[in-house]
């Protein structure tokens, strides 16, 4: 085994994780400099906030036809397969 080769070997894998620990630095930099602008710019521009749109059924009798209907399909589902 040429010992020069492994001598590059680690050169090139010592200098690959330097870059990428300098990446991994810069991003982690900019996303928390991000944040705070946007914290910031949240101040002066704030999201709308929805209501909910959802009102509860009040009738019982449609939710009990509607049940019956679900159980009528799932029988007559389940006598076809057998």
């Amino acid at each position: 085994m040429n010992l020069e080769l492994l001598k590059v070997g680690c050169l090139v894998m010592i200098i690959g994780m330097g870059v990428v620990y300098f990446f991994i630095t810069i991003m982690i930099w900019v996303v928390d400099i991000a944040s705070k602008i946007i914290k910031f710019a949240g101040k002066f521009f704030p999201e709308e906030i929805e209501e909910e749109k959802y009102t509860p059924k009040k009738s019982r009798a449609n939710n009990d036809a509607e049940i019956a209907l679900a159980i009528a399909c799932a029988a007559a589902e389940r006598s076809k397969s057998c």
